[in-house]
């Protein structure tokens, strides 16, 4: 049974009610035409719930815009949409085409900073900024929307595959799903080292907020055990990490990297909400911390530059050569494979948000 505009329906008086479910909700895909976007595709999923969001196929099957009863939750650069097809692992160029959206991931060869550095089999590699994958097409797209028991489900999956001769050969296996009536999205991925070298695996979930979900009466929470700033100039800062401000000329950009409490069954929960918002809102992520370690919070809170990174990986920011300096770096033995997967869902109210504080004991 679901919850649909106030009513408890089941599959059988909906199968009365209306003669295609697209009436109520579904997945439509569509290609932008024009401008710096051009060519690459789109999946709309449309929820009852008022949960909207955008899955993007040609940009790493990334999250793009959400949306919940109208307000957008998430931040957007001001590069918007862009194809994939000029991406360069020149130092920072990733910047160039990080249009930001929901989710954005990072990896699979390096994470942060741009480095040179030993590859798969070459002795000396140039990895880009935050790697490659959220600027790879993906193929074998499919979408759906139909019941599976009594829920009515909106899947998409697609596999994207980052190669090279003589080099790492990943796949990542994407699969993004809701249900009709729900206020969440689910993610889950599996990267299979392909080749037979042993590589260097970075993975990282690019969570982004903005306004108006992020103002000065915005809030964090969660079970903090620890905390250090990337830099001197963070460090200097961590009591104030929780805190935020209007956009601000000489806002500096701030990058800290937690680490989270689990609960009883292995994950890590924390909330961005704001309850001076629409009654209250917010954004809540749920993942395994034996998957993704840390907790990279970036805060850049500029003028026209607005925005609060929630990133869990499997490692830091620093890039692969200061992870392997700190004796973290995760690699993937030949044909291994990995699995990660993050739950985001929305709090609609301050009830609901502080249900979901104290159920997950988070203050």
């Amino acid at each position: 049974m679901s919850t649909l505009f106030g009513k408890t329906v089941t599959r059988e008086t909906l199968a009365e009610s209306v003669g295609d479910m697209s009436q109520l909700c579904g997945i439509d895909s569509f290609e932008y035409d024009d401008g710096a976007a051009r060519g690459v595709r789109g999946l709309q999923f449309r929820n009852p719930s008022g949960l909207q969001f955008v899955v993007f196929p040609d940009r790493g099957m990334d999250i793009g815009t959400v949306d919940f009863r109208g307000v957008p939750l998430n931040w957007r650069s001001g590069t918007g949409v862009v194809s994939p097809n000029g991406y360069s692992a020149h130092e920072w160029e990733w910047l160039r085409g990080f249009a930001g959206g929901m989710l954005v991931t990072c990896g699979l060869s390096n994470v942060g900073d741009h480095c040179v550095d030993r590859g798969a089999y070459l002795e000396s590699e140039r990895f880009g900024a935050h790697g490659r994958i959220s600027h790879t097409p993906a193929a074998c797209v499919s979408h759906r929307a139909q019941w599976e028991g009594e829920s009515f489900v909106l899947r998409a999956e697609g596999t994207l595959i980052e190669a090279a001769a003589q080099g790492e050969n990943f796949s990542l296996t994407r699969t993004i799903e809701t249900e009709m009536g729900a206020a969440s999205i689910r993610v889950r991925d599996v990267v299979q080292n392909r080749c037979f070298y042993t590589v260097a695996h970075m993975f990282l979930y690019h969570i982004n907020m903005g306004w108006p979900l992020l103002d000065e009466t915005s809030e964090i929470h969660a079970r903090i055990t620890s905390a250090r700033g990337l830099d001197a100039r963070a460090h200097e800062r961590v009591a104030d990490l929780g805190t935020f401000h209007r956009p601000g000329a000489d806002a500096p950009e701030l990058v800290y990297i937690l680490d989270l409490a689990q609960d009883a069954g292995g994950l890590c929960h924390l909330a961005f909400v704001n309850r001076k918002l629409d009654g209250g809102l917010g954004v809540s992520l749920s993942y395994r911390k034996s998957e993704m370690p840390y907790l990279n919070l970036w805060k850049r809170l500029g003028r026209g530059e607005y925005v609060v990174g929630l990133e869990p990986g499997n490692c830091t920011v620093q890039g692969r050569v200061a992870q392997r300096a700190r004796g973290d770096l995760k690699t993937l033995a030949p044909q291994q494979a990995a699995a990660y997967g993050i739950d985001i869902g929305i709090l609609a109210g301050n009830a609901e948000i502080d249900r979901f504080l104290e159920e997950r004991q988070l203050g």
